[in-house]
Protein backbone atom coordinates (compact mmCIF):
# COMPACT_ATOMS: atom_id res chain seq x y z
CA UNK A 1 0.00 0.00 0.00
CA UNK A 2 1.56 3.33 -1.03
CA UNK A 3 1.86 6.15 1.51
CA UNK A 4 -0.37 8.42 -0.55
CA UNK A 5 -4.12 7.90 -0.60
CA UNK A 6 -7.25 9.49 -1.93
CA UNK A 7 -7.97 11.03 1.46
CA UNK A 8 -4.45 12.42 1.82
CA UNK A 9 -4.54 13.85 -1.69
CA UNK A 10 -7.84 15.61 -0.95
CA UNK A 11 -6.32 17.13 2.18
CA UNK A 12 -3.24 18.32 0.29
CA UNK A 13 -5.45 19.78 -2.45
CA UNK A 14 -7.30 21.82 0.19
CA UNK A 15 -3.96 23.02 1.56
CA UNK A 16 -2.84 24.16 -1.90
CA UNK A 17 -5.45 26.93 -2.05
CA UNK A 18 -3.99 30.42 -1.79
CA UNK A 19 -5.70 31.74 1.36
CA UNK A 20 -3.21 30.77 4.07
CA UNK A 21 -5.30 32.31 6.85
CA UNK A 22 -8.09 29.76 6.35
CA UNK A 23 -5.79 26.75 6.14
CA UNK A 24 -6.75 25.10 9.43
CA UNK A 25 -10.45 25.39 8.63
CA UNK A 26 -9.96 23.95 5.13
CA UNK A 27 -7.93 21.06 6.48
CA UNK A 28 -10.65 20.14 9.00
CA UNK A 29 -13.32 20.34 6.31
CA UNK A 30 -11.21 18.22 3.95
CA UNK A 31 -10.71 15.56 6.63
CA UNK A 32 -14.48 15.39 7.16
CA UNK A 33 -15.08 15.11 3.41
CA UNK A 34 -12.36 12.52 2.79
CA UNK A 35 -12.96 10.21 5.75
CA UNK A 36 -16.03 8.48 7.26
CA UNK A 37 -16.30 11.03 10.09
CA UNK A 38 -18.64 13.88 11.04
CA UNK A 39 -16.24 16.32 12.71
CA UNK A 40 -12.56 17.19 13.07
CA UNK A 41 -10.31 19.35 15.21
CA UNK A 42 -6.65 20.39 15.05
CA UNK A 43 -4.79 21.45 18.19
CA UNK A 44 -1.15 22.23 18.93
CA UNK A 45 0.77 21.30 22.09
CA UNK A 46 -2.32 19.34 23.09
CA UNK A 47 -0.83 17.69 26.18
CA UNK A 48 0.65 20.89 27.67
CA UNK A 49 -0.74 23.97 29.46
CA UNK A 50 0.11 25.98 26.31
CA UNK A 51 -2.41 24.07 24.21
CA UNK A 52 -3.85 25.99 21.26
CA UNK A 53 -6.83 24.89 19.22
CA UNK A 54 -6.50 25.91 15.58
CA UNK A 55 -9.96 24.88 14.40
CA UNK A 56 -12.94 22.69 15.18
CA UNK A 57 -15.70 21.72 12.74
CA UNK A 58 -19.03 22.06 14.52
CA UNK A 59 -20.27 22.61 18.05
CA UNK A 60 -19.81 18.96 19.04
CA UNK A 61 -16.16 19.00 17.99
CA UNK A 62 -15.57 22.27 19.81
CA UNK A 63 -17.18 20.99 23.02
CA UNK A 64 -15.11 17.80 22.79
CA UNK A 65 -11.95 19.92 22.80
CA UNK A 66 -13.20 22.16 25.61
CA UNK A 67 -13.85 19.16 27.84
CA UNK A 68 -10.43 17.63 27.21
CA UNK A 69 -8.66 20.96 27.77
CA UNK A 70 -10.58 21.58 30.99
CA UNK A 71 -9.91 18.10 32.40
CA UNK A 72 -6.39 17.62 31.03
CA UNK A 73 -7.24 14.12 29.86
CA UNK A 74 -8.89 12.36 26.94
CA UNK A 75 -8.01 10.70 23.63
CA UNK A 76 -6.36 13.73 22.02
CA UNK A 77 -4.22 14.43 25.10
CA UNK A 78 -3.00 10.83 25.16
CA UNK A 79 -2.37 10.80 21.39
CA UNK A 80 -0.15 13.88 21.67
CA UNK A 81 1.64 12.65 24.78
CA UNK A 82 2.36 9.12 23.54
CA UNK A 83 2.52 9.54 19.76
CA UNK A 84 0.01 6.69 19.39
CA UNK A 85 -3.41 6.63 17.73
CA UNK A 86 -6.33 6.43 20.16
CA UNK A 87 -9.48 4.69 18.89
CA UNK A 88 -12.63 5.14 20.98
CA UNK A 89 -15.24 3.20 19.04
CA UNK A 90 -17.98 3.78 21.64
CA UNK A 91 -17.62 7.07 23.50
CA UNK A 92 -20.39 6.07 25.88
CA UNK A 93 -18.81 2.80 26.87
CA UNK A 94 -16.60 2.34 29.91
CA UNK A 95 -13.60 4.61 29.27
CA UNK A 96 -11.37 3.30 32.03
CA UNK A 97 -8.29 5.01 30.58
CA UNK A 98 -9.92 8.42 31.10
CA UNK A 99 -12.49 8.00 33.90
CA UNK A 100 -13.23 11.72 34.43
CA UNK A 101 -13.38 12.43 30.70
CA UNK A 102 -15.58 9.38 30.23
CA UNK A 103 -18.12 10.65 32.74
CA UNK A 104 -18.11 14.12 31.16
CA UNK A 105 -18.48 12.69 27.66
CA UNK A 106 -21.50 10.60 28.64
CA UNK A 107 -23.16 13.68 30.12
CA UNK A 108 -22.21 16.44 27.65
CA UNK A 109 -21.50 14.66 24.35
CA UNK A 110 -24.57 12.47 24.02
CA UNK A 111 -24.71 13.14 20.27
CA UNK A 112 -21.14 11.88 19.69
CA UNK A 113 -20.70 8.13 19.28
CA UNK A 114 -16.99 7.67 18.55
CA UNK A 115 -13.71 9.61 18.69
CA UNK A 116 -10.43 8.82 16.95
CA UNK A 117 -7.36 10.84 18.00
CA UNK A 118 -4.19 11.00 15.90
CA UNK A 119 -0.83 12.51 16.90
CA UNK A 120 0.31 15.34 14.63
CA UNK A 121 3.47 13.96 13.08
CA UNK A 122 5.07 13.97 9.65
CA UNK A 123 6.42 10.45 10.15
CA UNK A 124 9.99 11.60 10.74
CA UNK A 125 10.24 10.41 14.32
CA UNK A 126 9.94 13.85 15.94
CA UNK A 127 7.65 14.30 18.98
CA UNK A 128 4.06 15.15 18.00
CA UNK A 129 3.22 18.81 17.50
CA UNK A 130 -0.26 18.21 18.82
CA UNK A 131 -3.21 16.08 17.80
CA UNK A 132 -6.08 15.79 15.35
CA UNK A 133 -9.41 14.51 16.62
CA UNK A 134 -11.99 12.91 14.32
CA UNK A 135 -15.49 12.17 15.58
CA UNK A 136 -18.57 10.29 14.46
CA UNK A 137 -22.14 10.68 15.61
CA UNK A 138 -22.63 6.90 15.60
CA UNK A 139 -20.39 4.41 17.44
CA UNK A 140 -18.14 2.56 15.02
CA UNK A 141 -15.01 0.40 15.19
CA UNK A 142 -12.92 1.21 12.08
CA UNK A 143 -11.05 -1.59 10.35
CA UNK A 144 -7.27 -1.53 9.96
CA UNK A 145 -7.36 -0.09 6.45
CA UNK A 146 -9.62 2.76 7.54
CA UNK A 147 -7.27 3.58 10.40
CA UNK A 148 -4.32 3.60 7.97
CA UNK A 149 -6.26 5.92 5.66
CA UNK A 150 -6.93 8.25 8.60
CA UNK A 151 -3.24 8.19 9.52
CA UNK A 152 -2.26 9.17 5.97
CA UNK A 153 -4.82 11.97 5.87
CA UNK A 154 -3.91 13.42 9.26
CA UNK A 155 -0.21 13.18 8.40
CA UNK A 156 -0.91 15.11 5.19
CA UNK A 157 -2.65 17.80 7.26
CA UNK A 158 0.38 18.00 9.55
CA UNK A 159 2.77 18.35 6.61
CA UNK A 160 0.54 21.06 5.12
CA UNK A 161 0.80 23.10 8.32
CA UNK A 162 4.56 22.55 8.63
CA UNK A 163 5.24 23.61 5.07
CA UNK A 164 2.82 26.56 4.89
CA UNK A 165 4.50 29.59 3.27
CA UNK A 166 3.74 31.95 6.16
CA UNK A 167 2.92 32.00 9.85
CA UNK A 168 -0.72 32.86 9.19
CA UNK A 169 -2.06 29.29 9.48
CA UNK A 170 -0.88 29.13 13.08
CA UNK A 171 -3.08 32.06 14.09
CA UNK A 172 -6.49 30.94 15.38
CA UNK A 173 -9.73 32.38 14.09
CA UNK A 174 -11.52 34.91 16.31
CA UNK A 175 -13.75 32.12 17.60
CA UNK A 176 -10.74 30.03 18.54
CA UNK A 177 -9.05 33.00 20.20
CA UNK A 178 -12.14 33.50 22.32
CA UNK A 179 -11.95 29.89 23.45
CA UNK A 180 -8.20 29.51 23.90
CA UNK A 181 -6.15 32.70 23.60
CA UNK A 182 -8.33 34.53 26.09
CA UNK A 183 -8.22 31.57 28.46
CA UNK A 184 -4.43 31.85 28.56
CA UNK A 185 -4.69 35.62 29.03
CA UNK A 186 -7.05 35.04 31.94
CA UNK A 187 -4.57 32.61 33.48
CA UNK A 188 -1.78 35.16 33.06
CA UNK A 189 -3.84 37.92 34.66
CA UNK A 190 -4.87 35.67 37.54
CA UNK A 191 -1.22 34.67 38.01
CA UNK A 192 -0.19 38.32 38.34
CA UNK A 193 -3.03 39.10 40.73
CA UNK A 194 -2.53 36.15 43.06
CA UNK A 195 1.24 35.63 42.77
CA UNK A 196 0.94 31.97 41.75
CA UNK A 197 2.60 30.47 38.65
CA UNK A 198 0.62 30.66 35.40
CA UNK A 199 0.24 26.87 35.34
CA UNK A 200 -1.40 26.95 38.78
CA UNK A 201 -3.63 29.85 37.73
CA UNK A 202 -4.77 27.84 34.72
CA UNK A 203 -5.39 24.85 36.98
CA UNK A 204 -7.62 27.04 39.15
CA UNK A 205 -9.64 28.15 36.13
CA UNK A 206 -10.00 24.51 35.06
CA UNK A 207 -11.09 23.50 38.56
CA UNK A 208 -13.67 26.29 38.62
CA UNK A 209 -15.06 25.13 35.26
CA UNK A 210 -15.17 21.50 36.40
CA UNK A 211 -16.87 22.22 39.74
CA UNK A 212 -19.46 24.60 38.29
CA UNK A 213 -20.06 22.60 35.11
CA UNK A 214 -19.47 25.68 32.96
CA UNK A 215 -17.30 25.81 29.81
CA UNK A 216 -13.74 26.91 30.57
CA UNK A 217 -13.98 29.88 28.11
CA UNK A 218 -16.96 31.20 30.10
CA UNK A 219 -14.97 31.05 33.32
CA UNK A 220 -12.05 32.76 31.58
CA UNK A 221 -14.24 35.59 30.29
CA UNK A 222 -15.68 36.12 33.76
CA UNK A 223 -12.16 36.27 35.19
CA UNK A 224 -10.99 38.75 32.55
CA UNK A 225 -14.00 40.97 33.20
CA UNK A 226 -13.34 40.93 36.93
CA UNK A 227 -9.64 41.68 36.47
CA UNK A 228 -10.50 44.52 34.11
CA UNK A 229 -12.96 45.88 36.66
CA UNK A 230 -10.32 45.83 39.39
CA UNK A 231 -7.86 47.68 37.16
CA UNK A 232 -10.50 50.36 36.73
CA UNK A 233 -10.99 50.59 40.47
CA UNK A 234 -13.85 48.10 40.95
CA UNK A 235 -14.02 45.00 43.11
CA UNK A 236 -12.44 44.24 46.45
CA UNK A 237 -9.06 42.94 47.46
CA UNK A 238 -10.49 39.55 48.34
CA UNK A 239 -12.37 38.93 45.07
CA UNK A 240 -9.51 37.04 43.47
CA UNK A 241 -8.78 34.71 46.37
CA UNK A 242 -9.85 31.10 46.09
CA UNK A 243 -10.00 31.00 42.29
Amino acid sequence: MRDSSAAAELVLAAAAEEDARGLSERLCEALCAALPVDGATISLLTDTPDRQLLHACGESALRLEEIQFTLGEGPCVTAAATGRVQIVADLHGRLTQWPIFGAAARQELQQVGAVYAFPMTDGGGEPPLGSIDLLRYEPWEPDDETVRECVRATRAATVALLTAPSALPWNPTPMMDAHWGRTHRAAGGLSQETGVPVAEALARLRADAFVTGRPLPEVAEETLARLHGRRRGGGSADDSRGR
